[in-house]
């Protein structure tokens, strides 16, 4: 549980080397790696769907639930909430609902705020 502000500010830890946790390039670079794939499937018993991926206690960007860039990690959140770090953009984003969706693959105003801003990063 936390605001948007809240959990983008513990994403941000992550986003980049060093800051308040002092993460050396190494840990930043294991964080980013992408998902070994598990041996039996990808299904997730919990979600109830294919294609989630995990490395080190974080969600990894996949076709079932893709955000950020092939470095992000993070985790959806209940009712339609998400947060992560991308290392690749140096990105920390945090979405959050007061009217709780349905959907576990992302609220629909989630997907669009996201689109929106790795679109103005494209564009500068």
């Amino acid at each position: 549980m936390g605001t948007a502000r809240g959990i983008a500010q513990a994403y941000s830890a992550f986003a980049a080397e060093g800051g308040p946790l002092q993460l050396s390039a190494k840990t930043l670079q294991a964080l980013s790696a992408p998902a070994t794939p598990p041996t039996l499937g990808d299904f997730d018993e919990c979600m109830k769907v294919h294609g989630i991926r995990y490395s080190l206690g974080f969600m990894k960007p996949g076709d079932a639930i893709p955000f950020g860039s092939d470095a992000a990690f993070g985790s959806p959140g209940a009712g339609g909430a998400m947060g992560f770090a991308d290392p690749k953009t140096g990105i920390a984003y945090a979405y959050v609902t007061s009217q709780g969706g349905a959907t576990l693959t992302g609220d629909p105003r989630d997907v669009a705020l996201r689109a929106a801003v790795y679109s103005s990063l494209s564009a500068a």
